[in-house]
């Protein structure tokens, strides 16, 4: 079968396979529930017992302990109150974001660990309470990631400081990196960049990505901070597919290949053509 791929990703660790006879976005997701949204069971709206005091945590949101987690430092950064479906499938837009990410500047100030930050839009992607939550926590990694020699044909879009490239292990994935000199996380300009680069591929994949159904996607936003306090990266990942046991059992079994359902150049050529 002719353009078949098999690539090492970014980082060394994944194999990925692609083309063939899949080369086509498939955008029907019969399968894909409504966002879990319940206020009248909202374990986070109105209960503070488990809130870490934060001096000049922006307005309107708040860190919490997570209760129930095997990972270090695990917090939780969330607004006061659920946001309706329409504000979190946007993760409250650029003004949110801004704050989601200055509040974590603030959690991790004195940690000096590898940290991530991510919030789950959706079941499939994670998302079991409606209520926003960015999880906050260390991370363990065998080798952080540097992320350079991405192909040029994988950019979806380059600003002065950030550069988008649709690579990973989802179709529709996006990884979202510096360009230039080292971005230190705690300054304005790096949240302010990061903060947009974010709210233009979230809503870029919403209207993009949305599902002949009528839904947007469900998704993953990522940041990784080192433990030096720089950006390393971020990462937007829909879920436009189900998986299978080539992902989930072979894959991580015996290092065999993650397969797309189209290649991650078909993405970047589709979202470079909406990019302006």
């Amino acid at each position: 079968m002719a353009n078949i791929i098999f690539e090492m990703l970014v980082g060394g660790f994944t194999l990925i396979t692609g083309g063939g006879t899949r080369t086509m976005i498939k955008l029907s997701r019969p399968w894909q529930p409504p966002l879990p949204i319940a206020l009248e069971k909202c374990p986070f709206c109105g209960q503070l017992q488990d809130d870490i005091l934060l001096a000049n945590i922006p307005p309107g949101w708040r860190l919490r302990k997570n209760l129930y987690t095997p990972y270090r430092r695990h917090r939780l950064v969330i607004p006061d109150t659920c946001w309706d479906a329409e504000i979190l499938q946007t993760l409250g837009g650029h003004p949110k974001i801004c704050e989601a990410l200055a509040s974590i500047c603030l959690a991790i100030k004195d940690d000096q660990v590898e940290i991530a930050t991510f919030i789950h839009i959706g079941q499939n992607a994670g998302q079991n309470l409606g209520h926003a939550h960015w999880h906050l926590m260390e991370i363990q990694v065998r080798k952080a990631l540097i992320p350079t020699g991405i192909p040029d044909e994988l950019l979806v879009r380059r600003s002065e400081k950030i550069d988008i490239f649709a690579t990973g292990v989802r179709a529709g994935e996006c990884l979202i990196v510096p360009r230039g000199e080292p971005m230190i996380f705690n300054q304005d300009n790096t949240i302010d960049g990061i903060a947009t680069a974010l709210n233009w591929i979230v809503a870029l994949g919403n209207e993009k990505f949305c599902s002949r159904e009528g839904r947007p996607p469900e998704f993953m936003v990522s940041v990784r901070i080192s433990a030096e306090g720089y950006f390393r990266y971020a990462d937007y990942c829909p879920i436009l597919t189900m998986w299978g046991a080539n992902e989930h059992v072979f894959a991580p079994l015996e290092g065999g290949p993650i397969t797309l359902p189209w290649p991650h150049e078909i993405t970047a050529a589709y979202l470079r053509g909406w990019s302006d």
